[in-house]
């Protein structure tokens, strides 16, 4: 489906005075960046995390 389709269903049934039909238009959602946003800043926190501690632990070690 595209954006501007536009498909129904109609039904016709004994118990119905007159039939039904339903109609649906095509709803295309846009995909969002908050995800990958979310992703990329948690990444490098975590890659800058592990810098700091490696540097800290070799500084760590040379002063003894």
């Amino acid at each position: 489906p595209v954006e501007g389709d536009i498909y129904s269903c109609t039904v016709n049934h004994t118990s119905l005075d007159q039939p039904q039909t339903k109609t649906w238009e095509v709803d295309v959602a846009v995909p969002s960046v908050g995800p990958a946003v979310f992703c990329g800043v948690g990444l490098s926190l975590g890659l800058l995390g592990v810098a700091a501690g490696t540097f800290f632990l070799i500084k760590g070690n040379n002063c003894n």
